[in-house]
């Protein structure tokens, strides 16, 4: 591979003269210009843009930490980040916090060492101080995708929780369905605070009371999942309806009612926000709601690279995405 060192012998001039000129660093005449120019072509080199960027204190890398790198959420925005910062000439970095605080601080000290130029962060929101350490751990423009953290500095784009989560219960109670199983996830956690929120208002709305015997509260993993549906299932008077705020939850309560020989829809009513699964991919196919993860990506980078640029200033901003229901058929007439 041809080096800045071939470019100089070929010129017949100095490592520092080609660099002058590549770089735009120090004055060079225009013979000069010419023969490095002519000797770049003639050597096939390409100089490395993001060394470059290195060199004049510019950073062209933006990192983006997900709670786990697994999961179709993480993967589908992952996906679109990077289009969407490539198509503004960025790489991106990706990083899993785990869904634990200290890792989550661990990796944005690894990419303040890489010197990136802002962070994208799905952050864990708890542990003891979070808001805190969160804020004095991050020294560049940031941006929170999916959670909010109240009083926070960043700026933040999220899905419409509320209105997703009013969507899906206003279907199943056109449906006919009264009593319904909710499952919450991590109490403090935007997503699962907005989103029971949203069943309780459209219950509200409706007249119908929210049977607390069928609300699960701290199901945030596959097993929590499985296990509450158990509980759900066996009750004198079980639900009709079950739903599910995330993939995980949504994993364990197919795998929770195949244990008990329940069948869906005939047995009870299943629904689901995070609607990445491919309807064939399901026995049967979830009805569920459908997060715009290309728009958040899209605006997201658009906050960020704003930010960067200092084109934009001031408080921070909260920029909601509008879901839509995909019906499909995991959910009868009653």
């Amino acid at each position: 591979m041809p080096t800045i060192k071939d470019v100089a012998r070929i010129a017949k001039v100095s490592i520092t003269t080609v660099s002058a000129t590549i770089n735009g660093t120090a004055p060079v005449s225009e013979e000069l210009q010419r023969r490095v120019w002519a000797a770049v072509e003639e050597a096939g080199y390409h100089p490395n843009p993001l060394a470059q960027n290195l060199r004049k204190g510019i950073s062209t890398t933006v990192g983006l930490i997900v709670p786990d790198i697994a999961t179709p959420w993480a993967a589908h925005l992952a996906k679109a980040m990077q289009t969407a910062l490539s198509e503004r000439g960025y790489n991106m970095l990706f990083a899993s916090n785990e869904d634990d605080p200290e890792r989550e601080l661990r990796e944005i000290d690894l990419f303040s060492s890489h010197r990136v130029a802002g962070l994208i962060i799905a952050a864990t929101s708890h542990g003891e101080r979070y808001m805190e350490r969160l804020s004095e751990s991050i020294r560049t423009p940031a941006v929170l995708v999916d959670r909010i953290l109240e009083g926070s500095r960043f700026d933040a784009v999220t899905d419409d929780n509320l209105l997703g989560a009013q969507l899906v219960t206003r279907y199943l109670l056109k449906l006919g369905h009264r009593d319904i199983a909710f499952l919450v996830g991590r109490p403090g956690i935007s997503p699962s605070d907005e989103r029971f929120g949203g069943f309780q208002s459209a219950m509200a709305e409706a007249g119908i009371p929210v049977r607390e015997d069928l609300v699960r509260r701290e199901v945030y993993k596959q097993d929590h999942a499985f296990s509450a549906v158990q509980q759900l299932m066996t009750r004198a008077s079980p639900p009709t309806a079950i739903v599910c705020i995330n993939i995980a939850q949504l994993l364990g309560t197919m795998a929770g009612l195949k244990n008990m020989g329940l069948r869906v829809p005939q047995d009870v009513s299943v629904i689901s926000f995070d609607g990445f699964h491919p309807a064939e991919g399901w026995a049967p196919s979830i009805t569920s709601l459908s997060q715009d993860i290309a728009t958040t990506a899209k605006q997201a980078a658009e906050l960020l690279l704003a930010r960067i640029s200092g084109t934009l200033v001031g408080e921070p901003r909260l920029i909601r995405v509008q879901p839509g229901l995909k019906v499909r058929e995991s959910c009868r007439q009653i």
